[in-house]
């Protein structure tokens, strides 16, 4: 039997990380963040497949925490938002520096869609190093 993917969840709202964990509890192993630095801790201490982050937090924007995940560790980042548009989220993806958006409400198979192309990108990064 494989070993399910390891995901973070990073978003300052409760609601949706608990949302997120009982949706997808029987899929993935996943561990939650309700800010950027505690989720900056976790990747300090962990190693995941993909990491979620939501974009509007308050002490480290979506944009500051994927500046530092990617130096805590090589993950894909997917940005979890209902800020699709918005500058600084457009140009995380144009830039390359997050995998993809995701917006909320989100979709359960466009995330389980998204979550193993990411993974398969995460794996390529680490191939690579």
């Amino acid at each position: 039997m494989h070993k399910p993917l390891r995901l973070l969840l990073v978003d300052d709202e409760v609601p949706n990380l608990e949302t997120f964990k009982r949706v997808y509890r029987k899929l993935y192993d996943i561990s939650v963040a309700p800010s950027g630095s505690a989720g900056l801790e976790l990747l300090g201490d962990h190693e995941f497949d993909v990491v979620l982050s939501d974009f509007g937090m308050p002490g480290m924007t979506g944009a500051e925490f994927v500046s530092r995940a990617k130096r805590a560790q090589p993950v894909a980042v997917v940005m979890v938002t209902g800020y699709m548009n918005h500058p600084e989220v457009i140009e995380l993806e144009t830039s390359g520096a997050i995998f993809a958006i995701i917006g909320k409400p989100w979709d359960k198979q466009s995330i389980i869609d998204v979550i193993a192309r990411a993974s398969e990108c995460t794996q390529s990064m680490r191939d690579r190093s």
